[in-house]
């Protein structure tokens, strides 16, 4: 699915725009830079189980990409993973067990609570608006 940047209020559904062209629309996600939906483009009338692969896959990489991207630890954007290589790093060197603890349970407590809210999402598609 594409991002569509500038989308102002959540509009899910599934819309047909031509003989063979329909146009899936889900989720409002916000960044920094603003708001976007995801869109995806059929050149058939999907079934109902093919659009729900696709929003799940697209709700999992969100998840993922905010797990990945999003934590902030005492004010500092942690990238949890050993894949970012297009920034300088800055490195945090824990004095003791407790500031290693503390951090720990912080990334284990964002990473919980982003997971938490991909199932909810998931939980609360409302799979009725793509049924045409």
């Amino acid at each position: 699915m594409e991002k569509i940047y500038g989308t102002t209020k959540r509009q899910d559904g599934l819309q047909r725009v031509g003989k063979n062209k329909w146009l899936l629309y889900f989720g409002l996600y916000e960044t920094e830079s603003g708001t976007y939906e995801y869109r995806h483009t059929f050149t058939h009338k999907p079934t109902l189980d093919e659009i729900k692969k696709l929003v799940w896959a697209t709700i999992d990489a969100e998840t993922k990409d905010k797990i990945v991207n999003q934590f902030e630890y005492e004010g500092i954007k942690v990238w949890l993973t050993d894949e970012k290589a297009d920034a300088t790093p800055i490195y945090q060197t824990f004095r003791t067990r407790d500031e290693f603890k503390k951090f720990s349970e912080a990334a284990a407590c964002f990473i919980l609570e982003t997971i938490r809210n991909g199932w909810k999402e998931k939980d609360n598609v409302d799979w009725d608006v793509f049924d045409m």
